[in-house]
């Protein structure tokens, strides 16, 4: 009789366990989608949260940023082909007149009319010499993906093109077109050159800056400089989210003849 008894209350304890696992299976299955929800819409707010400045490189990296800006005069976001024609323009530059009073605050211009002939993305552009750090005829191309560094120094065409008033901006790895640039120093004669002008430039400042500091690229209005930019690992190679910065004042602009077809 006893043992009848122990058989049912073992057969009791195990319909109650079997139907609290399915209990259990159930609120699992059911909750799991809505926990795994809650937790990426956190991380969401979280990311919207965080300052855009510091997000901001990295969504460039994303959305390969530097290869979509334009500066409105050209087709830069092109890749040169077979139907696409030299983009040449005759373009006026407003260019700053040297006063020879060093204590006059004047601001006068001159208007000169030249021919530009723009490049497309991927161009070879200019070549680069400064030649008291070592660096000879570096080319030049436009734009600034990984597959023109790989090629030579890149021209960001989010800058100024070469040859108008303002700030032009270069980078290049610094273990490749730029591994010489920390050897640049105040003082050294730097030249870009292309095929409509050669941009003559004296380096005036070496700085270094933080990744997300854009105080370096930006448009200079009204004021010729060449900004060129590497990675800076304090001497090392290798990527680095601080940047070497070599700023340079115009010296000179020499024009050449352009022919135009008809």
């Amino acid at each position: 009789m006893s043992e009848r008894k122990s058989a049912k209350a073992g057969r009791a304890h195990h319909r109650k366990h079997s139907t609290s696992n399915k209990v259990l299976r159930t609120i699992t299955f059911v909750l799991t989608p809505f926990l795994m929800l809650g937790f990426i819409m956190g991380v969401t707010v979280l990311i919207l949260l965080k300052p855009y400045s510091n997000v901001k490189p990295y969504l460039d990296t994303v959305f390969n940023q530097s290869n979509t800006r334009t500066n409105g005069d050209s087709q830069v976001n092109f890749f040169q082909n077979e139907d696409l024609d030299l983009n040449i323009q005759e373009v006026e530059i407003e260019e700053p007149v040297p006063s020879d009073d060093s204590d006059s605050s004047s601001t006068e211009t001159k208007v000169t009319k030249h021919t530009f002939i723009y490049p497309y993305y991927g161009d070879r552009y200019a070549t680069l010499n400064i030649e008291n750090a070592g660096m000879k005829d570096l080319p030049v191309y436009c734009g600034t993906d990984e597959s023109l560094l790989e090629m030579g120094v890149g021209w960001y065409n989010g800058s100024v093109y070469i040859g108008k008033v303002g700030n032009v901006v270069l980078a290049a790895h610094n273990h490749t077109y730029f591994y010489m640039l920390p050897a640049v120093k105040v003082g050294d004669i730097v030249t870009l050159e292309t095929s409509y002008v050669k941009m003559t430039y004296i380096v005036s400042d070496i700085v270094v800056f933080h990744e997300t500091d854009y105080t370096y690229v930006l448009p200079t209005k009204g004021k010729d400089r060449l900004t060129m930019y590497t990675c800076w690992n304090n001497g090392y190679l290798g990527m680095s989210e601080w940047r070497l910065g070599v700023l340079c004042d115009l010296v000179s602009r020499e024009w050449k003849e352009v022919e135009v077809p008809q």
